[in-house]
């Protein structure tokens, strides 16, 4: 049963995902490997960080806490970088629905480390997550562009693995002895993202795309929203099982962000997207019997 509180947080770290998502499809036209790809980067962690310091408690750090934020910042760097690659080959709606699948990893590993109910509904929900990646990466219109139409395939399925990454850490951290330390744990974790990026930054190339006050403020909301469902979802994951909160957080970012791309951005579904949301909503189904 969820309490009133956890359904307060679910709907907060709904709501900042898929500002997260509408947000970061502004400043995702900008190249890999350029300075201004990095310094996007640099201030969505920062950002990220600045607001998780505002509402951590200060405190002695744990050797176990700063173990974790490192192997978060990771997970954060590969998910938030190929994120933002992807959604500049792909629409809204086909990215945050493999994005979202990423949640199969935690619900998994709550099954083989917590020993939390894992059923053959839940084996078939799996099937159908591997189904929508496979129909996502299918193109079967042969066109000069075609290229162009699957680059987004492999940074999206680099970040949905980083993204089930993230979760796994954080049922890790909130299975531990200091657990207490989330606040902590966040932010130093999106500092460290912050300052990796800032040193690929300095040694990357120039390139001709520079950066506006536009891009950097919506940079900053990119973060600010990040920032806010992290913490967030790392307090659900230690009050929640992981076959209940990660798939029932995940279906209401990817509906939200398809109606909101559709409305604000104008993006139309086409048959595969259709199918892919159809197969990621049954799975989601599934994993809850």
């Amino acid at each position: 049963m969820i309490d009133v509180i956890s359904i307060l947080l679910l709907l907060l770290t709904v709501t900042f995902a898929t500002g997260r998502n509408l947000l970061s499809k502004n400043i995702s036209g900008f190249t890999f490997g350029n300075k201004s790809f990095f310094l996007i980067q640099v201030y969505i962690f920062i950002s990220g960080g600045i607001i998780l310091a505002v509402f951590t408690k200060f405190e002695a750090v744990a050797t176990l806490t700063i173990v974790y934020a490192f192997s978060y910042a990771l997970f954060l760097i590969l998910a938030q970088w190929f994120y933002t690659i992807a959604l500049g080959f792909g629409k809204i709606s086909i990215c945050s629905t493999i994005y979202s699948m990423g949640f199969i990893l935690p619900t998994l590993s709550g099954t083989i480390f917590w020993n939390e109910k894992f059923t053959l509904f839940d084996l078939l929900g799996v099937g159908c997550v591997v189904i929508a990646i496979i129909v996502s990466g299918v193109n079967k219109t042969i066109t000069n562009n075609v290229q162009n139409k699957n680059k987004y395939f492999v940074p999206i399925l680099i970040a949905m693995l980083s993204s089930g990454g993230l979760g796994i850490i954080q049922k890790l951290q909130q299975k531990s002895p200091c657990n207490e330390q989330k606040g902590m744990f966040v932010m130093i974790a999106f500092f460290i993202s912050g300052i990796i990026s800032f040193l690929f930054y300095m040694f990357a190339k120039e390139g001709t795309q520079k950066t506006y006050k536009k891009d950097n403020f919506t940079a900053g909301g990119v973060g600010i929203c990040f920032g806010c469902c992290n913490i967030i979802n790392t307090t659900l994951a230690g009050k929640l099982d992981s076959a209940l909160f990660f798939p029932l957080q995940n279906i209401s970012v990817i509906l939200l962000s398809i109606v909101l791309s559709r409305l604000i951005l104008k993006e139309r579904l086409g048959k595969k997207e259709l199918f892919v949301l159809l197969f990621g909503a049954i799975a989601i189904v599934l994993l809850n019997i």
